[in-house]
């Protein structure tokens, strides 16, 4: 591969965001041979595998790439007692994603900037280098039909990346598609790889959406007969067919979109039973899941999200989160116990420390365990699964007005996510309102809601905006310094990105910065006194007593804090609140 990037003499672009488009040389004299270009496609066109290391006790992130769009959504709550769960000081990076402000490069405070481009940038890299092998493939000598078939996959799978960066570029920074949007900006298209001396400007979000599907026709009838070289690290032709159905998903074009999910579910139709797991089973998604399509980039959420987890070196229980699930994720799971998915996809666990935060119960991430290190099977936002062809074709064929046909695969998904999966008797908004929820508890924090909120306000049936509440807290040695709330409304603009500023800057002509000035409201920050702590801890072995003793909880136990230190201080409310808490959690725990 080394040898591979000098023949190319890249000029990196991570080291000079004013060349996202004109990144290589011309020199492609000393290709040998299809291998050649096959090895340039693996190491720079295909995401590299994100990971967490732990070095001298510090904690790396290594190619952290497309993470913002989770933090966009409705599905992440940051966790406002403690920020000793975020070792990389995960709440202060994703503050102005998260919080949807006009500048996401600025921190809370406004007094110091990140880059914003690391993403966009990314992405162009690896677009340029498809360019470069597209353009130099067909000249490639081949002796046998093997060896065509090896040109063939190498083609089909270049075009299949370049289609994926652009479908995702234009949904970050593009407005969602619709036929009023067609003719709006998305994103600067470049096909070829030849320097060009020349400001770009933006295409519309319809060229954008033109080129995709001409890529992904073309990765079709490339892919059609070779064979998957590492699955599942390597597209294939149902890649393909995913992807094509999730683009005509989002261009409404439902007939399309339908066919091209049948066409998964065709080629790759099996699906996890969950009913066959057990609480000890590791993480759902894998390579090795009877789901998994294609996967590329690593999986850095999980781990981003919670790595304090388990018994400390006392052997205190510790559960310190930078972000939990958000009451609107869980509030979607609204089958409780029914749904397994609120086992294995998410969980319920007592959240907090002896140290830290005093303890509560929260909801986390459980698809991918972020607090085992070590390496993630599968990527957080780049990863194919048949549940997804399911849902494409359920909602396809519900706005088609084919609700049998709807009804039926929604029901054979939730076979394999139930107890009891029931029989599905909703049909017109009703029927599209569960087919939503569904993909919204199924594809649950892999990259899908943000997109599915924008498209799903534009959508010519049954259109669809909510507004979004998130908070940012800010800390200091001694606990929350302060917490404030952020709203995104209904049909906001902020539901698209503005360009990143390093390429604003450098090119005026691809526009200005339009998302609108995001404004804060204050909120209580959540305290963990010393008070609060006191109170937990005589309110638990007060709670542990009382049911030891067979007495029922009937809230009478004020009296017991009433005569503690803090009964004259400013500070009785917090003891109070912590033995209410420890009294409840006390009852709660005995073991009869």
């Amino acid at each position: 591969m080394k040898k591979i990037l000098s023949i190319f003499c890249l000029a990196l672009l991570l080291g000079a965001c004013s060349d996202f488009l004109e990144e290589y040389s011309q020199d492609l004299s000393k290709v040998e041979s299809y291998t050649d270009l096959d090895e340039l496609l693996l190491g720079d066109a295909y995401l590299p595998v994100g990971r967490i290391t732990i070095e001298k006790s510090n904690f790396l992130r290594e190619d952290s790439y497309f993470q913002t769009i989770h933090y966009m959504s409705d599905e992440l709550l940051n966790f406002q007692l403690t920020d000793q769960g975020g070792y990389y000081g995960i709440q202060e990076e994703m503050f102005g994603y998260h919080t949807w402000q006009q500048e996401v490069g600025l921190n809370a405070e406004g007094n110091s900037r990140s880059a914003e481009d690391a993403d966009w940038n990314i992405a162009y890299h690896s677009i340029n280098t498809c360019n470069m092998i597209l353009d130099a493939i067909d000249e490639q000598h081949a002796e046998n039909e093997e060896q065509e078939l090896e040109k063939s996959r190498i083609k089909g799978e270049t075009h299949f990346l370049r289609a994926l960066y652009y479908f995702t570029l234009v949904n970050l920074y593009g407005q969602p598609y619709s036929e009023t949007n067609r003719t709006s900006p998305g994103v600067p298209l470049k096909t070829t790889s030849y320097v060009e001396d020349k400001e770009y400007t933006m295409n519309t979000v319809d060229e954008v959406y033109t080129q995709v599907l001409k890529d992904l026709d073309l990765a079709d009838t490339c892919l059609i007969n070779t064979t998957i070289k590492n699955h599942p690290y390597r597209a294939d032709i149902t890649a393909v067919y995913l992807l094509k159905s999730r683009v005509y998903l989002y261009m409404q074009n439902w007939g399309k979109a339908l066919e091209y999910a049948q066409k998964v579910m065709t080629k790759k139709k099996n699906l996890l039973d969950l009913n066959t797991l057990t609480t000890e089973t590791g993480d759902v998604l894998t390579k090795s899941s009877p789901e998994t399509i294609f996967s590329m980039g690593g999986h850095l959420l999980a781990s981003s999200l919670i790595m304090q987890y388990g018994e400390n070196s006392w052997g205190d229980w510790q559960a310190l989160p930078s972000y939990t699930i958000s009451d609107d994720l869980v509030a979607a799971f609204d089958e409780g116990e029914n749904d397994l998915r609120t086992q294995y996809y998410i969980f319920k666990t007592t959240l907090g420390d002896n140290f830290y935060a005093s303890y509560t119960d929260g909801w986390l991430l459980r698809k991918v365990r972020g607090w085992e290190y070590g390496y993630k099977e599968v990527s957080d936002n780049f990863l194919f699964r048949t549940a997804e062809a399911y849902l494409n074709a359920a909602e396809a064929a519900a706005y088609l007005g084919d609700e049998g046909t709807a009804r039926s695969i929604l029901k054979e998904l939730r076979d394999y996510r139930m107890i009891d999966s029931r029989s599905i008797t909703e049909s017109g908004e009703s029927l599209v309102t569960l087919i939503r929820s569904e993909r919204q508890r199924e594809l649950c924090l892999e990259g899908h809601r943000w997109f599915d909120l924008r498209r799903y306000s534009v959508c010519e049936k049954y259109p669809y905006s909510k507004t979004i509440t998130h908070y940012y807290t800010s800390f200091t040695w001694d606990g929350p310094e302060y917490t404030k709330a952020y709203t995104l409304q209904i049909n906001d603009p902020a539901y698209t990105l503005a360009l990143p500023k390093e390429v604003r800057d450098f090119q005026n002509s691809l526009g200005a910065n339009n998302r609108p000035v995001r404004t804060s409201t204050d909120v209580p920050a959540a305290s963990k006194s010393e008070a609060y702590n006191k109170g937990y801890a005589a309110g638990y072995a007060a709670g542990l007593a009382d049911a030891a003793n067979g007495m029922e909880y009937d809230g009478a136990f004020y009296d017991d804090y009433d005569d503690s230190e803090y009964e004259t201080s400013s500070d009785l409310q917090d003891y109070g609140d912590g033995f209410e808490k420890g009294y409840e959690d006390g009852l709660n725990d005995y073991e009869y």
